[in-house]
C-alpha cells in the first residue's frame, strides 16, 4: 500500500490528522430574536484642536453591533486552535487599516503572526493613534493628513485597542493571531478558511458586544460548514 494512502487511513482510525490533510471551514454567525436597529453616532462639530472638517458625515451609523436582516452579525472573529507547529507563518506582509473620514476601516482585523500591521491617514486632518492591550498602553503617535504608515508588529497574540487621541469615537480592533485560521464576518456574519488541519477542533468566535462562546467540530477533508448563534444581550455605546 502507498506509504501516504497508510499514513492517511492510520490518522482517521486514530483521530488523528496527517498534516497533509487540510480542510475548508464555512460557517454563519447569527443573532436570535429580534434584529437590533444600528445604532447611530451624533459628532459634534469643531471644538479647539479637535477638528472635525474632512470628517463627512456628523451622523453615522456605529460600528459595534451590526446585524443583517437574517440576523447574521458583522465583525465577529472566528477560529481555531491549533498548535503552533501546524500553522503557517508569511512573513514580509502586511495588513492595512486605514484612516477615513475619522473612521477605522476596517472596523476588525487580524494580523497573522510573521505580518506587519500598516495604519495610513487617508484623511486631511491630524490623528492621534493610540494602541492599547487592556489598560496598557502601547503605542501613541501623532500621524498627519497623508503622512507615511504606521508599521507595528505585536508583541504577542491576543485582542489589541486602537484609538485616536483627538477623535474619541474612532477605534478598531486589531486581532493578532498565532496562526492564520482565523476569519471576520462579513456583513451577513458569513466567515471562511482554508486548510484547516483536519479532525477534531475546537472552534471559537467573538464579538465585542456579544462575547465569546466555543464549540467542538469536526473539520473534514474537503468543506465543513458551521452555524453559530448568540443570544440577545445588553450593548454599551
Amino acid at each position: 500500500m502507498d506509504l501516504s494512502r497508510a499514513t492517511a487511513i492510520a490518522g482517521m482510525i486514530l483521530g488523528v490528522a496527517p498534516a497533509c490533510l487540510a480542510g475548508e471551514v464555512q460557517g454563519v454567525v447569527r443573532l436570535e430574536g429580534v434584529v437590533p436597529s444600528p445604532m447611530t453616532i451624533t459628532i459634534e462639530p469643531d471644538r479647539g484642536n479637535h477638528s472635525t472638517e474632512g470628517c463627512g458625515s456628523l451622523t453615522r451609523r456605529s460600528q459595534q453591533l451590526l446585524v443583517d436582516p437574517q440576523g447574521g452579525v458583522q465583525n465577529a472573529v472566528v477560529w481555531v486552535e491549533t498548535s503552533a507547529e501546524s500553522a503557517d507563518h508569511p512573513a514580509g506582509e502586511t495588513v492595512v487599516l486605514t484612516q477615513h473620514e475619522c473612521e477605522f476601516d476596517p472596523h476588525v482585523v487580524v494580523v497573522p503572526s510573521g505580518m506587519m500591521l500598516s495604519i495610513s491617514n487617508a484623511d486631511p486632518l491630524l490623528h492621534n493613534i493610540r494602541i492599547f492591550r487592556g489598560i496598557d498602553r502601547l503605542v501613541e503617535e501623532w500621524q498627519h493628513p497623508h503622512a507615511g504608515d504606521l508599521l507595528m508588529r505585536f508583541p504577542a497574540p491576543g485582542r489589541y485597542l486602537v484609538r485616536c487621541g483627538v477623535h474619541s469615537w474612532m477605534y478598531a480592533w486589531v486581532i493578532a493571531a498565532e496562526h492564520r485560521y482565523y476569519a471576520v464576518t462579513d456583513a451577513h456574519g458569513q466567515f471562511r478558511f482554508s486548510e484547516a488541519p483536519v479532525g477534531l477542533q475546537t472552534l471559537y468566535v467573538w464579538h465585542e458586544i456579544l462575547g465569546e462562546q466555543q464549540q467542538r467540530i469536526r473539520v473534514r477533508a474537503g468543506r465543513s460548514f458551521v452555524a453559530i448563534r448568540f443570544a440577545q444581550r445588553g450593548r454599551e455605546e
